[in-house]
């Protein structure tokens, strides 16, 4: 049986671009905010899924979803 990657999967981002099929990026952000902790004790990992809208890059914008919600009480941790 298959699991959904997202708890809330969103349909559009914020200027209104539609995001499925292959309009967004999607990659694994590894952060220790509390909604990331809390997930991770549910089994989902230590870290963000991160979607970025493709449609917005193309026109120099920066939208970003994050699952879970990223608590911006702390920044997603980078290489």
């Amino acid at each position: 049986m298959s699991a959904s990657l997202f708890e809330n999967k969103p349909e559009y981002c914020l200027f209104g671009h539609e995001l499925w099929p292959g309009q967004a990026q999607v990659s694994w952000t590894p952060c220790i905010c509390a909604p990331t902790r809390e997930a991770a004790g549910r089994g989902r990992g230590m870290g963000h899924l991160r979607v970025a809208c493709t449609s917005c890059r193309d026109q120099l914008r920066q939208t970003v979803f994050f699952e879970p919600p990223h608590d911006s009480g702390h920044r997603p941790l980078t290489g």
